[in-house]
């Protein structure tokens, strides 16, 4: 008898919750076609209307269809690649203040130098293929992940450090069974981060490396819509991205969720 009270909670949680995300959805929705039927009455090659959107949206589903597979391949290796990296590095600077002078410098770089000012090399070493797409959306998606691993390895309780010290266990037990779980919350937080950036570098790789044809990712896709003024599928394409980014964020949130949600205060609230 618990499990379908408790489905039925959730769903009424689920529906409660949506509210006023669908409210706001709503409101923008309403806002847009408005301005489309006043403002830009006639004028769609600049603001299309949401019904003209949609439209291009079902013309072109197939193409699109494909481009955002393409895209979310690419959004996802970097992202998974920055995961493993970033927690691994923040790891190792944690062991020591020496370490930590010595690398964190040269992670603060991956986010102050321009990607298009080092995607020419990029192209040089990699060529021009997906394998470049991945690599810039790692370097954006890197350092949040670095930056909040290595505080979390750092904000470890005191006294429970000292309390480990009493039984004298090796390092890699403290890391493995104190500080790394300690390190969760902040971990996620800067996962969440990366969720959005891993997309976004994908797409400007895109930009950048470009493709030969009409074929490619979403990045390809709105660079050829902008092409031919095809303002109603570029609107389309832009929605496509965004939601891509979204998606991932949710995943990302969901899974930090399940992990802390019976030990940790946030997933409890």
């Amino acid at each position: 008898m618990t499990p379908p009270n408790f489905s039925a909670t959730a769903v009424l949680k689920a529906l409660r919750d949506a509210v006023p995300v669908m409210a706001v959805a709503l409101i923008l929705l309403g806002l847009w076609y408005l301005l489309t039927a006043t403002l830009y009455k006639d004028k769609g090659f600049l603001v299309p209307a949401p019904q003209q959107v949609l439209v291009a949206l079902a013309d072109n589903s197939a193409t699109l269809l494909a481009a955002t597979l393409t895209t979310l391949g690419e959004a996802a290796c970097g992202y998974l690649l920055a995961i493993v990296l970033g927690i691994a590095a923040a790891a190792l600077m944690a062991q020591s203040r020496l370490l930590e002078r010595s690398l964190y410098p040269y992670a603060v770089l991956l986010q102050t130098v321009p990607v298009i000012a080092i995607a020419p090399l990029i192209v040089l070493w990699s060529g021009y293929n997906e394998r470049s797409v991945v690599i810039i959306s790692l370097i954006m998606s890197l350092f949040p992940i670095i930056n909040n691993t290595l505080l979390g390895l750092r904000s470890t309780s005191h006294n429970l450090v000292e309390l480990f010290a009493l039984h004298n266990p090796s390092r890699w037990v403290v890391f493995r069974k104190l500080r790394l779980p300690a390190a969760l919350p902040n971990i996620i937080a800067g996962m969440r981060i990366s969720a959005g950036l891993s997309v976004v570098g994908a797409i400007v790789g895109e930009f950048i490396i470009g493709s030969g044809n009409s074929q490619g990712g979403l990045g390809v896709q709105i660079v050829f819509a902008q092409g031919r003024m095809n303002t109603a599928l570029l609107f389309g394409e832009v929605i496509a991205a965004t939601l891509l980014g979204f998606m991932f964020f949710l995943l990302v949130s969901r899974l930090g969720h399940l992990l802390l949600r019976h030990w940790h205060e946030s997933a409890k609230a």
